[in-house]
């Protein structure tokens, strides 16, 4: 009978833990994302994109 107080009494204990542990690695990627599209950005505005005028060739 104690035994399965204790099992049920862990089981409770770990399903409110996973909570908080669960939003922070949420919280962590997020951060993940942000960092990696602000590098994406930065990279894009240092490249120097000029815009491409095509000469299309007629064909004689």
């Amino acid at each position: 009978m104690i035994k399965w107080f204790i099992f049920s009494l862990m089981g409770y204990l770990l399903y409110k833990a996973s909570g908080p542990l669960l939003s922070l690695f949420k919280i962590k990627k997020s951060i993940k994302d942000k960092q990696r599209k602000s590098e994406i950005r930065s990279k894009v505005l240092k490249m120097d994109i000029q815009d491409a005028e095509f000469e299309e060739k007629e064909n004689e």
